[in-house]
């Protein structure tokens, strides 16, 4: 982990072994929760960590010299695949509640109130979201329209998702397509595109979903002209394990994966 950069602020090695473990990382906003890691300890030890923000993902393995048999090599297979279809249910199963915990969090949370300091800050409305105390709410949407998580922003902008939510393959649209659909990450970079153009926007909430977002947005609008929001990473150029601008990457290749173009912000300006 520390190679790769994933340097947790507090010790997390007591908190291993119990499943995902979320922590915060160098680097990291206040209140986010980027980095993350699983370890297995049963058989050949292995495991996994990344960190969201830089968007490192890593798996390992323990080296072994035992040799096995044929049938000894087959009873360890079906064991991995035992231990990893109970994983998947677990976490299936984490999913479904907090997505009922979401849906009802949303039923009853009210529009967005425009002078929420985030809002004003970010200069956009709350077209598309809604209001629980203090925090405005995104939903995050399957291709079905199944409501699974949310999204929380607080007045100084730190952003957290449910605890024990899903989060791969989901989106948030906002506005009705027409003849050009944008893509982006965040609420405020979707929401400050929106206003400028008038043009529906899907947000993906992280580089890693843009692709799989621009797939879903296609097949669902394939006579729209779509528009990949890059968020300009250029300072992860210079990190010591990244070397790449991951927001700008990441949009080219969800461009290239549905035929569609790439918006690049002006570098002077800021959302």
């Amino acid at each position: 982990m520390e190679a790769a950069g994933v340097r947790p602020v507090e010790p997390i090695a007591d908190r291993l072994g119990a499943g995902l473990v979320r922590f915060a990382c160098e680097g990291d906003g206040k209140g986010k929760l980027n980095g993350w890691a699983v370890l297995h300890l049963d058989g050949c030890p292995a495991g996994a960590f990344g960190n969201y923000r830089l968007q490192v993902s890593e798996k390992w393995r323990a080296g072994s010299v035992e040799r096995l048999t044929p049938a000894e090599r087959r009873e360890r297979a079906a064991q991995y695949r035992a231990e990893r279809d109970r994983r998947e249910a677990i976490k299936l199963a984490e999913h479904q509640e907090s997505a009922e915990r979401c849906r009802m969090r949303w039923d009853n949370a009210s529009p967005a109130d425009p002078a929420h300091p985030y809002l004003v800050r970010k200069h956009v409305a709350g077209e598309g979201i809604r209001q629980n105390g203090n925090r405005l709410l995104v939903p995050m949407f399957d291709a079905d329209g199944a409501l699974w998580n949310l999204q929380a922003i607080a007045p100084n902008g730190s952003k957290r998702f449910t605890k024990g939510g899903r989060q791969r393959g989901l989106s948030c649209l906002i506005g009705q397509p027409d003849a050009v659909l944008m893509i982006g990450e965040g609420f405020a970079t979707c929401a400050a595109a929106r206003r400028a153009t008038g043009h529906a926007v899907a947000m993906a909430f992280s580089a890693k979903n843009l692709t799989p977002t621009a797939l879903t947005m296609q097949a669902a609008y394939p006579d729209c002209d779509l528009v990949i929001l890059a968020d300009d990473d250029a300072h992860l150029i210079d990190h010591p394990t990244i070397k790449m601008n991951v927001g700008l990457e990441a949009a080219r290749a969800a461009a290239l994966a549905v035929g569609g173009c790439v918006a690049v912000p002006p570098r002077e300006a800021t959302i």
